[in-house]
């Protein structure tokens, strides 16, 4: 078990780099024509109902609004995988005020 537990976490690390990706793309696909970087992408701390789900917290900008302007420039979004499957999608900032 010691030494299959190095490639597991490969495996983990793999699976979470892989969701991180795909939130950042879905938040791009769900708003297109927003121009938007992503500027961080993270697992969030926030408690889960099971040990299968995962959350990810994605954050970007919109390069095509200035600061200061009418319509948020800053956003983000939260993905929830369940056994790496995509079950839940919102904003959480953004894209409009």
């Amino acid at each position: 078990c010691l030494a299959l537990a190095p490639l597991l976490q490969g495996c983990v690390s793999a699976l979470h780099g892989t969701m991180l990706d795909r939130c950042g793309q879905l938040m791009q696909q769900a708003f297109p024509g927003g121009d938007i970087k992503v500027t961080g992408r993270r697992l969030s701390a926030a408690p889960t109902p099971s040990v299968a789900t995962t959350l990810v917290e994605v954050r970007g900008q919109r390069r095509n609004i200035r600061p200061g302007g009418l319509v948020r420039r800053d956003v983000a979004v939260e993905c929830r995988y369940d056994d790496g499957i995509l079950t839940g999608f919102r904003w959480t900032a953004g894209p409009v005020r």
